[in-house]
């Protein structure tokens, strides 16, 4: 234990000393305050006695006129996109680099446990995806307050505290991949080109992919076109970034349902008053229990993959 807090502060200093770091860190937190006060702006004209969830709409809100149609245009979006990123530059070379500079094999000639090197570097990773996303957290609910000038409610805490988990879920996913390919492949320029191969598939051309698909699709009756878009859901779900997308439209947004449930009210007698039902926070996450487990699922086969290579591969002592 005290050899992995040792490897893990050592990890800790490095990543928020890199340069690499700081260049995400900023990528994803000037955008994010950017989002955040541009859907305040649009609350504050909207917030009425009656309206109950003032504050999560800052979250979810969209820039109608973006110039440039390939960026994100909301917080949920650039999380989407941008956290992904993080976690790839923070495992990329976790350790092939540690390889190639020849400190891997003097660091194993210590008394140290091999286990405690990948699990320090892992753990390493997931508190600074932690720290950077706790503190765009509660800089936005502060610009919230202030902007708004009204504190957000209990439920809407809860939901923000839940939106806070299952981001650093979803960036250990990509921090366990770009850790699976980094033990994989001895260059880093490999590992790093396939983590963002993969990355850039999901965020720009399976959403085209799916396209095609649903064009293809049979729409002739309506028994039909509900169950081609049950097939396109089941494809979308392929990726990652859709499972993130789907809990936290669930999660941010009290009256939203997935997809397959929007198909299943609508042929409901009740489909209009279950539709904008809001929904409890407790009802929310059953509904993306789901998509969270196979994330974290997801995230653990990636690192027990990187695991059982890292502890069975040979490491000369120098």
């Amino acid at each position: 234990m005290v050899a992995l807090m040792t490897i893990f502060r050592k990890e800790i200093e490095d990543h928020f000393n890199s340069w690499r770091f700081i260049t995400i860190f900023l990528l994803m937190f000037v955008p994010s305050i950017y989002f955040i006060w541009h859907g305040a702006l649009g609350v504050k004209d909207m917030v009425t006695s009656v309206n109950y969830f003032f504050f999560l709409p800052m979250y979810t809100a969209s820039i109608l006129d973006n110039p440039i149609p390939l960026l994100p245009n909301s917080f949920l979006e650039l999380v989407a996109v941008v956290l992904p990123l993080m976690g790839i530059a923070l495992g990329l070379d976790a350790i092939n680099s540690e390889k190639n500079n020849g400190t891997l094999s003097r660091l194993v000639s210590q008394p140290v446990y091999r286990d405690s090197v990948i699990n320090a570097k892992f753990l390493a990773g997931v508190v600074t995806i932690t720290v950077v996303m706790t503190s765009i957290v509660l800089i936005s609910i502060g610009m919230g307050i202030r902007i708004i000038g009204i504190v957000p409610t209990i439920e809407e805490i809860w939901r923000l505290f839940f939106f806070l988990v299952i981001s650093i879920i979803y960036g250990s996913f990509w921090l366990g991949l770009a850790i699976l390919f980094s033990t994989l492949f001895k260059r880093v320029v490999a590992s790093a080109m396939l983590s963002l191969a993969i990355w850039l598939f999901f965020a720009i051309f399976f959403p085209l992919f799916q396209q095609l698909i649903a064009n293809s699709l049979s729409v002739e009756t309506e028994q039909a076109f509900f169950s081609s878009m049950q097939t396109l859901i089941n494809i979308s779900r392929i990726s990652p970034i859709q499972l993130f997308n789907e809990s936290m439209a669930i999660v941010l947004l009290p009256q939203a349902r997935t997809m397959s449930q929007i198909l299943l009210l609508s042929q409901s007698d009740a489909a209009d008053y279950l539709l904008n039902t809001p929904l409890s926070v407790g009802q929310s996450l059953l509904i993306v229990w789901p998509q969270i487990i196979i994330t974290i699922l997801l995230t653990t086969i990636c690192f027990a993959i990187a695991y059982i290579k890292f502890m069975r591969e040979e490491i000369r002592s120098t």
